[in-house]
């Protein structure tokens, strides 16, 4: 078999996987599967929309039967990018003041 042959055999090869994967995205339009591919449960998608994590009209719409119907190139995009999962929750720390042994007993007898 010449190189440009098995060329040809592997681009039709790639084709052929490459509908596969078209098919395969497509079925990403509800919530069961959406958490089936992203292994989370069905809660936490919900939450996900809750929490603005998908954001309507990017990872999701409300079709004509006021469903969720779930884009599968931007659940694919949200699975391959880690940091669009990740919130950052900033905690406050509340600075406590260490007295020493003589303004403690101060303070205790202005109180």
């Amino acid at each position: 078999m010449t190189i440009e042959a098995k060329l040809d055999n592997l681009e039709s090869q790639l084709k052929n996987v490459i509908e596969l994967l078209q098919i395969s995205i497509t079925s990403l339009n509800t919530k069961k599967a959406v958490s089936k591919f992203l292994n989370r449960s069905e809660k936490t998608i919900d939450n996900y929309i809750k929490n603005n994590v998908f954001v309507e009209n990017k990872h999701y719409f409300i079709n004509e039967n006021e469903k969720i119907e779930f884009i599968p190139t931007a659940i694919l995009e949200f699975k391959k990018n880690p940091k669009s999962k990740i919130k950052i929750i900033e905690i406050e720390k509340e600075e406590k003041i260490q007295l020493s042994e003589i303004s403690s007993k101060f303070l205790k007898g202005l109180i």
